[in-house]
C-alpha cells in the first residue's frame, strides 16, 4: 500500500471543481456540461519514478489499457510512454448522463540518467500497471596510472 502525503491545498481545489460542476449542472443541460468535462478532463498517466543501486524503475498506472496498445521508446535519454485506451462498445445508449471516462491516444516523456544500460531494460504489465526495469552500467572502475 502506497502512503499519499496529504495536501490540503489539493483537497480545496478538487472540493471546488465539485462544487462548480455540480452548481453549472443545476443550470446548464448535461449535454454541454458532459462537452465541457470531456474537453477539461486528460488522461494522465499518474507515473512512480525511482531508483534502486542498480536499476531505474518507472512505473505507470494504465487502467482499461490492453498491454497490446502500449508502445515504449527510448529516444535520446528520453523514455517515451505511448498508450491507446479504446471505447468500449457495449451496448447501444439513448441517454447518457454523465461521461468523465476519457478515450483516444495519450504520451509521456520521462527524461533518463545518462549511465542506463537501456539495450537491457524490461518491462511487465500487471493489473493495469505498466513496469520498466532499466539497468544502471557498470560503474567505472578506479585504475591506478604508473609514472615512467
Amino acid at each position: 500500500m502506497t502512503l499519499r502525503r496529504y495536501n490540503p491545498f489539493e483537497e480545496i481545489l478538487r472540493l471546488q471543481r465539485e462544487l462548480e460542476r455540480l452548481a453549472r449542472s443545476a443550470i446548464v443541460p448535461v449535454q454541454e456540461v458532459e462537452k465541457e468535462i470531456e474537453e477539461r478532463l486528460k488522461f494522465v498517466m499518474p507515473v512512480e519514478v525511482y531508483e534502486t543501486p542498480n536499476e531505474f524503475v518507472v512505473k505507470v498506472e494504465l487502467p482499461g489499457v490492453k498491454k497490446e496498445d502500449v508502445d515504449i521508446v527510448v529516444r535520446d535519454n528520453y523514455l517515451v510512454i505511448k498508450a491507446e485506451k479504446k471505447e468500449e462498445v457495449e451496448e447501444e445508449r439513448q441517454h447518457v448522463h454523465l461521461r468523465e471516462r476519457v478515450y483516444g491516444k495519450f504520451e509521456r516523456v520521462i527524461p533518463l540518467p545518462p549511465d542506463l544500460d537501456t539495450d537491457n531494460a524490461k518491462a511487465s504489465f500487471k493489473d493495469g500497471v505498466l513496469e520498466i526495469r532499466i539497468p544502471k552500467k557498470a560503474a567505472t572502475k578506479e585504475k591506478k596510472i604508473n609514472i615512467e
